[in-house]
């Protein structure tokens, strides 16, 4: 599966966490969704629709702290129709009732197993209230794809800030060993990668706590 934000590998941040959360978190306001939750016979949020359509969205709510730097998402899924399948992966950052940005979407463009784990990495600064939302493309109402585990992996805001220079710069190093290896430095050696910008702020952020 292509992923479109890939600027920090998960093996670079040995400081980072995992939030476990279950599938019981997502909720959706469409009425044309339906969601199952567990019981005896299935331990999943099952989803399904009453109208087919390719935009049928499930939120779910990170409890996140402010400042933590989100890595990675993974979501655990079933699908019981080769039709029917998750189209996309977004965070949001919710501000005001009305207003709310869109910090990370990735589109998921190959064909993924009928059951299987999507993995979206990421680079999001929690700054507000972090959302998770899951797009769905459904042929039928016959349809159906089940959710189970949502695993987020961030670093701490206070890791984050623990970090000496020498560390900032063995870390930058190893990101840009990476983005070689990946074939994804950028076209013009001029222009400062994400990669540079980023460390190049946590730098100046360590100096001017000294």
């Amino acid at each position: 599966m292509a992923i479109k934000y890939k600027h920090f590998h998960k093996k670079t941040f040995p400081v980072s966490q995992t939030l476990m959360l279950h599938s019981l978190g997502f909720v959706s306001g469409d009425p044309t969704i339906r969601i199952g939750y567990p019981f005896v016979f299935h331990p999943g949020v099952q989803v399904t629709v009453t109208e087919p359509g390719d935009a049928k969205w499930v939120y779910m709510m990170l409890p996140i702290p402010k400042g933590s730097l989100i890595t990675e998402v993974k979501v655990a899924y079933h699908r019981t129709d080769i039709l029917s399948h998750i189209t996309h992966i977004r965070l949001v950052e919710q501000r005001e009732p009305v207003a709310a940005e869109v910090l990370h979407d990735e589109k998921i463009t190959n064909t993924i197993p009928s059951i299987g784990e999507i993995k979206s990495e990421c680079h999001v600064t929690v700054k507000r209230s972090m959302i998770l939302k899951i797009c769905m493309a459904f042929t039928s109402t016959e349809a159906m794809i089940e959710f189970g585990g949502v695993e987020v992996e961030y670093v701490p805001v206070n890791k984050q800030q623990n970090l000496s220079e020498d560390d900032v710069d063995k870390k930058r190093k190893e990101e840009i060993l990476i983005y070689k290896f990946n074939k994804k430095q950028s076209i013009n050696d001029n222009q400062p990668t994400l990669v540079d910008l980023f460390f190049q702020t946590r730098k100046k952020k360590t100096i001017s706590n000294k």
